[in-house]
């Protein structure tokens, strides 16, 4: 088992009670250099999660579904109940269609059958992993654009609505009886304020903030 703060996000948890799968695929993981952590059990693995143990480290599941105890549908389920948004990717030996649709509705990002085609597998895991990359990159931006939007004045929020609406200075001026260059220098403060590149940015910005 390996793990470094530097693979923080990018380790893969590996969730199968077969000791000699598990080993296996921890070797295909340092094959191509990802850390992996192993667990022989779905309890394991939530025990860990609901300890926070895994929360900042484990950035794609891979997980068998027949194990004793609980199974991978019951640990999918429980993962949802948490929240928990990284990425699982379902590897049994025990396939149907059934249990296929279930892991996906429960949120498993990809389902594959043992025995694995190892370059498959490597692959949806780096697709899995950039993909989870994306998102949080995106949650972060959506976070900071509100926070950003949130220390606006009223003032400034009436500019922000008449700027989107589309309307000229010389129009935005007569609305809020002031001269049209004031009405510029207010535009260039709250761009830059807001951390806007354009009109169409602050657009973007103000449907993600909730204001227009």
């Amino acid at each position: 088992m390996t793990g470094t703060s530097a693979a923080v996000r990018t380790t893969v948890c590996i969730v199968d009670d077969d000791p000699g799968i598990r080993n296996s695929l921890e070797m295909v993981m340092e094959s191509a250099d990802l850390p992996a952590r192993l667990y022989a059990s779905a309890t394991e693995l939530l025990a860990d999660l609901e300890a926070n143990l895994t929360h900042d480290c484990c950035g794609c599941i891979l997980l068998d579904l027949q194990m004793p105890g609980m199974t991978g549908i019951e640990l999918l389920r429980r993962l949802r109940e948490l929240g928990y948004d990284s990425p699982v990717i379902v590897v049994t030996g025990t396939a149907t269609i059934l249990s296929a649709v279930e892991s996906m509705k429960l949120g498993a990002v990809d389902f594959l059958e043992k025995p694995i085609d190892h370059r498959i597998l490597l692959n949806k895991i780096q697709q899995a992993l950039a993909a989870h990359a994306a998102k949080r990159v995106e949650a972060s931006e959506v976070v900071a654009i509100r926070d950003r939007m949130a220390t606006l004045t009223d003032r400034e929020l009436e500019l922000v609505r008449l700027v989107v609406s589309g309307l000229a200075n010389k129009h935005i001026a007569d609305e809020m009886g002031i001269s049209i260059k004031t009405v510029a220098n207010h535009r260039a403060n709250l761009m830059a304020k807001a951390g806007a590149l354009n009109a169409a940015d602050l657009v973007r910005m103000s449907m993600i903030a909730g204001i227009v």
